[in-house]
């Protein structure tokens, strides 16, 4: 029973890491606004009405002032977030098998993952939505008697 219990929970946080990183690299979850410049002929620009729009996170890190590299160093840690319960999974599948280094495997996995909750972006929900359930992971495979 508590391999079935680490098992579905190791596959939620799967499904939860990759269903959030697919949202916050390619859903509207930023805002950008610029303005425009009336009368550029004048002595002093005037600004003009700001116009704002919903962008994605490769629109927003991208055009940056650092351009790509400041889009790859955030997608490492997005990355880094998002197989942290697939190494959690492969744990759980070793552990049933009786090696003791699934649990490593699943500590490891937990521990990745709880590093997002220093995140000032999005990366903190990383740690809300698979925590609990790679915590759950861990617990359930410690009771885990191996035949």
């Amino acid at each position: 029973m508590a391999h079935r219990i680490a098992r579905l929970a190791s596959l939620m946080a799967c499904a939860a890491a990759v269903v959030y990183a697919v949202a916050f690299l390619f859903g509207p979850t930023y805002t950008t606004c610029s303005s425009g410049t009336i009368g550029p002929d004048q002595p002093f620009a005037t600004f003009g009405p700001g116009s704002c729009r919903s962008a994605n996170f490769f629109e927003v890190n991208a055009s940056g002032p650092e351009g790509p590299g400041q889009a790859a160093r955030a997608l490492f840690f997005i990355t880094l977030w998002t197989i942290a319960p697939f190494i959690a999974l492969l744990g759980v599948a070793l552990r049933a098998r009786g090696h003791v280094f699934g649990v490593g495997l699943i500590l490891a996995g937990f521990t990745i993952d709880a590093t997002s909750i220093i995140s000032m972006g999005g990366g903190f929900v990383f740690a809300l939505l698979c925590g609990p359930l790679l915590l759950v992971t861990l617990i359930a495979t410690l009771g885990v008697r191996v035949r």
